[in-house]
C-alpha cells in the first residue's frame, strides 16, 4: 500500500525531469502523471519488494542507491543491477503487472518515487506521443543494459573496474577525485567479480594513475585510464 512522503522540492523535480524514462515528457504531462506522489525515504538495508512479488508502482531513484538482486540456488544473493538518482526500476513488473524478476533493496538511505502504474497504464493509452517517447526511453535504457552486459563479458577485471571509474568520473578529462557510492563488495558484484578479483584489479590500475584510499579514488589523469579501458594502451 501507497504511502505517501516527503512533498517534492525543486531538486526532486530536476532529477525526475532528466530521468532517463521522463526526459523527452512535457513538464505538465510529467506531474499529471505522478499525481500527488511524492518520495519516501528508506534507510539502508530496506526490502523494496521481493522477487515475485506483484507491485502496483514504477520506482524512480531521487537519491541514493537500490539493488536487485536474484537468490541463486545456493542461496548467495546474485546481482542483476544497481540504480542511482534518475533511474527507475520495476517497470515491466508494473506496467504488465506481471510478477517482479528480482528482489529490490536500498543500499544507501534513499529517496524512491514509486508512480501509480494504473494511472501511467491510463496517460500512455490515451496519449499515444507519451507512450512512444516512454518507448524511445525504454529503449534507450535496455541499450544501457546491453552494452555493461557486453562490457562484463568481454573485458578483463582491470579493464571492467577501469570503465566503472571514469564512468564516475563525471568529467573527460584532467584529473578525477571521488568517493565510491556503496560498498566495494556491491560494485564487485555490478561488474561480475568476486570481492578479491575486484581489490586485484583496483592494484593493476595504480600503474594507469589510480590511487584508493578507504572509499576514496583519486586518477591523475583521466585520460590514460579512459585508454586503458578503451584498449589503447600497452
Amino acid at each position: 500500500m501507497y504511502e505517501k512522503g516527503d512533498e517534492m522540492d525543486a531538486a526532486d523535480w530536476t532529477v525526475v525531469r532528466r530521468s532517463t524514462m521522463f526526459r523527452t515528457t512535457d513538464e505538465a504531462k510529467l506531474r499529471d502523471i505522478i499525481g500527488d506522489r511524492s518520495p519516501r525515504t528508506h534507510p539502508r538495508g530496506q526490502v523494496l519488494f521481493l522477487q515475485g512479488d506483484h507491485i502496483d508502482g514504477l520506482h524512480l531513484v531521487v537519491a541514493g542507491y537500490v539493488k536487485l538482486y536474484r537468490q541463486t540456488e545456493e542461496g548467495a544473493d546474485a546481482i542483476v543491477s544497481v540504480h542511482g538518482p534518475g533511474q527507475s526500476f520495476g517497470e515491466t513488473a508494473a506496467l504488465l503487472a506481471t510478477p517482479a524478476h528480482a528482489t529490490a533493496e536500498t543500499i544507501s538511505e534513499a529517496r524512491i518515487l514509486t508512480i501509480d502504474a494504473e494511472r501511467l497504464r491510463s496517460r500512455l493509452g490515451a496519449d499515444p506521443d507519451l507512450a512512444f517517447a516512454m518507448l524511445a526511453s525504454a529503449s534507450m535504457h535496455l541499450r544501457s543494459m546491453v552494452d555493461e552486459l557486453e562490457r562484463l563479458k568481454g573485458l578483463p577485471g582491470p579493464r571492467r573496474v577501469a570503465g566503472f571509474l571514469c564512468d564516475l568520473a563525471g568529467t573527460d578529462e584532467g584529473a578525477a577525485s571521488f568517493d565510491l557510492p556503496y560498498e566495494k563488495s556491491l560494485i564487485a558484484g555490478r561488474l561480475g567479480m568476486t570481492p578479491e578479483s575486484f581489490s586485484r584489479a583496483l592494484a593493476k590500475l595504480r600503474d594507469h594513475g589510480v590511487s584508493i584510499e578507504r572509499e576514496h579514488v583519486r586518477i591523475s589523469k583521466l585520460q590514460n585510464l579512459r585508454d586503458f579501458f578503451e584498449g589503447e594502451a600497452a
